[in-house]
């Protein structure tokens, strides 16, 4: 990855709402894990492979960590989540006990409730139900959190909180994001180009709790 500053503020900001939204015992080290990730090579490789358990703490205890498997299922994912964010299904907001339930129920075979998640008529494609095209996108991530050994509700918890949140942004560059994490938008040079509007990120930074007491930490850090 570039150090351009428009894609490291993008993932810096992303970073944070999302480990606000599914795990936010993490915050502290969310940006460092999303750059490390977002760099590919070696250190995504030993990121992943410390995913979801580390040994940390001074008495070496075993502590759960969710953002490196989150990084990896969301990378894995992107191109379905990017096409749910951006379907015209659900325009409305979702919350996360909405898109638990939607993913409950299609398990269940049954469709989505009506009512939860927008007035507009459910997608073709998908057989009914307003909610999914989002429900589908959350499965899939959290299948991929369990192949990283994650407890199936956690997983279920994890996946569904961040896809309410990508999906609350999905104005504000959600699918560039995810299109960093991934590994897209490199040109020739293997450089990235350049992203984000800063004033999206100033809406997002506002509404994600401690961004950018997080951001004034990283500054007096350098």
């Amino acid at each position: 990855m570039s150090n351009g500053p428009d894609a490291s503020a993008r993932l810096e900001a992303w970073a944070t709402a999302i480990a606000s939204a599914s795990a936010p015992h993490e915050t502290d080290f969310a940006v460092h894990t999303a750059l490390t990730y977002a760099r590919g090579g070696r250190g995504r490789r030993a990121l992943v492979r410390r995913a979801p358990s580390v040994t940390a703490g001074s008495g070496g205890e075993l502590v759960t960590t969710v953002l490196p498997a989150l990084w990896d299922a969301l990378a894995a994912s992107c191109e379905l989540l990017k096409s749910a964010l951006g379907s015209p299904v659900v325009a409305n907001g979702v919350s996360t006990a909405t898109l638990l339930l939607a993913v409950h129920r299609r398990r269940d075979g049954a469709p989505p409730a009506e009512g939860t998640g927008g007035s507009a008529p459910a997608e073709p494609a998908t057989g009914g139900g307003e909610l999914l095209v989002l429900a589908r996108a959350v499965a899939e991530v959290s299948r991929r959190l369990q192949a990283h050994g994650m407890d199936p509700a956690a997983a279920d918890q994890a996946a569904a909180s961040a896809v309410a949140a990508l999906h609350a942004g999905r104005d504000e560059g959600a699918g560039a994001f995810l299109g960093l994490l991934a590994g897209e938008g490199r040109d020739a040079s293997g450089e990235r180009s350049a992203g984000t509007p800063r004033t999206g990120l100033r809406r997002l930074a506002a509404r994600v709790p401690g961004l950018r007491r997080s951001a004034r930490a990283r500054g007096r850090s350098r």
